[in-house]
């Protein structure tokens, strides 16, 4: 077992990923394999690190990731059904894509971790890390679309009140006391890394809600010559 200390590295993260602060959403997204060298027909852990959540329309605001996918090509991890670590606070599935190979094998697998509840989002001033374990498939790089979503979250409230209603077993008009409510709806903000080229400029939507930047990328090596 290669050492978790070995200095050499061949993770690519080709995407350091940041926007500004006038813009929709501040973040970076990148790979980290703690020393191991992905290897290709050996299985091991790279971690998708998120950071700084996103920042409003407004420039101001910051906000948490509410979720995380990343699409996993076949030629990276053929059989992913497991590759997703599983995060207390999250819920992970693993989809794979409508588009088939020739031999009728989905493309690629869509790995997406959602927040259970708005307690567990990612704090925006903080960082997270999504394990993805595989047996590496081919040797070469190998981009990873990455999409983080952030949500506004905007409270409606309605007071209790007293209505008139109509009694359904006498049908006679009485009085019911309603209770105070409240009713929550979400803007989502996505950035959406997945531009195969890790010089190319991020563009951001007119709205400011959704970016589009370059992927980060993994590269995995080939076997040593025994």
């Amino acid at each position: 077992m290669k050492s978790l200390w070995k200095k050499v590295s061949v993770i690519v993260v080709s995407g350091f990923l940041t926007i500004g602060t006038t813009q929709s959403a501040s973040a970076h997204a990148g790979f980290d394999n703690r020393g191991v060298v992905p290897t290709k027909g050996t299985s091991s852990v790279v971690l998708l690190r998120i950071g700084h959540g996103c920042t409003a329309p407004d420039g101001v605001t910051k906000l948490a990731t509410h979720s995380v996918s990343a699409v996993i090509p076949t030629a990276l991890i053929a059989t992913p059904a497991s590759a997703a670590m599983q995060i207390p606070g999250f819920d992970a599935v693993v989809v794979p894509s409508a588009e088939k190979d020739a031999a009728g094998v989905s493309v690629s697998n869509t790995i997406t971790w959602t927040a259970k509840d708005d307690i567990f989002d990612v704090n925006p001033v903080g960082f997270a890390e999504f394990g993805i374990r595989g047996n590496w498939a081919t040797a070469g790089k190998h981009w990873v679309d990455t999409t983080q979503i952030c949500r506004i979250a905007t409270k409606v409230v309605t007071p209790a009140k007293i209505k008139t209603v109509t009694d359904p077993t006498t049908k006679q008009k009485i009085k019911a006391w309603f209770p105070a409510s409240t009713k929550i709806s979400y803007q989502e903000l996505k950035i959406s890394w997945s531009i195969h080229d890790s010089a190319a400029a991020t563009v951001l939507s007119e709205d400011k809600t959704s970016e589009t930047g370059p992927a980060p990328s993994i590269t995995i090596a080939e076997p040593a010559v025994k």
